[in-house]
Parts: structure tokens; C-alpha cells; sequence
């Protein structure tokens, strides 16, 4: 027979565990957003694809900025990609309002 205490610990163990495979599996239906090709720079994204709109991306929210909006460049954890990359790994444009 185990104690409450332990029933208690075992419960806590199991919720922590539903936790982690949680966060694990949204870690990895996000996992081609991760396959682009990110820059801590402006300029270096633009001169991977000169042909492109460099836009921002904010990883958090798989949502991309241009240029003309508030949050470009500013959200911590984004990176500068090229927009036509962007799409293809599943990024958004921010609805207007």
C-alpha cells in the first residue's frame, strides 16, 4: 500500500511528463519553421536573396512583419528571413487590424 504522499509525487511525476511530451510535440509540429534560413541582420538576409522582401519573423508566433510595421526587428527570439522562404515553411503576414 503506498502512502498519500507518494500518490501525490506520482501524480505530480505523470503531470510533468504530460507537460514535457506536450511542449515536445509542439517543439516538433513546429520543426520545418525552424528549417529556415534565419539572419541576425538585415543586410545579410537581403543578400541572400537579392530578389526578395527580407521581412521579420517572430518564431513564437510563426508570424512574419515587413518592413512598414511596428514589430520589425524588434521582437526578441526573431530573426530577418526572406519573405518567399518564409511562406514556404509556414509563416504568416500579421492580419491587419
Amino acid at each position: 500500500m503506498t502512502s498519500p504522499c507518494a500518490n501525490i509525487r506520482l501524480g505530480a511525476a505523470a503531470a510533468a511528463l504530460t507537460l514535457f511530451a506536450f511542449v515536445a510535440a509542439g517543439a516538433a509540429a513546429t520543426q520545418p519553421l525552424v528549417a529556415t534560413q534565419r539572419f541576425a541582420f538585415e543586410q545579410w538576409a537581403q543578400k541572400h536573396c537579392p530578389a526578395d522582401t527580407v521581412v521579420w519573423v517572430n518564431v513564437r508566433s510563426d508570424i512574419y512583419n515587413s518592413s512598414a510595421e511596428r514589430w520589425y526587428g524588434r521582437t526578441s527570439g526573431g530573426a530577418f528571413v526572406c519573405k518567399l522562404e518564409a511562406e514556404k515553411a509556414g509563416y504568416r503576414a500579421k492580419s491587419p487590424l
